[in-house]
C-alpha cells in the first residue's frame, strides 16, 4: 500500500533499483550491507531498496543522493498509460 501511495505522489513512476545496483557495484558495493554501510541506512532498507520490493522514501532519496550521486529521476521508471 505504502510504494503504492508513493507512486501516486510522483505521478505514475515506478522505483527501479537497477541504476542503484549499478552505481553500487561500480563503488565496490556488493551486498545491501555494503550499501546499508555506506548509505548509512539500516541493512533492511538498504536490502528492499536493492531487492525493489520497497521504493525509498525521500530520506532514503537523500540518502542514495549522497552515497552514489543518483537522483529520484535516476531512479525512476514512467509507466506507460494502460
Amino acid at each position: 500500500m505504502r510504494d503504492s501511495i508513493f507512486r501516486e505522489r510522483i505521478g505514475m513512476a515506478t522505483y527501479v533499483p537497477a541504476a542503484l545496483l549499478v552505481a553500487a557495484e561500480g563503488l565496490g558495493d556488493r551486498t545491501p550491507a555494503d550499501m546499508a554501510r555506506r548509505m548509512g541506512v539500516p541493512y533492511l532498507a538498504a536490502y528492499r531498496w536493492a531487492t525493489g520490493r520497497h521504493a525509498p522514501n525521500p530520506s532514503g532519496l537523500a540518502a542514495i543522493e549522497r552515497a552514489y550521486g543518483l537522483t529520484a529521476a535516476d531512479l525512476m521508471r514512467e509507466d506507460s498509460a494502460a
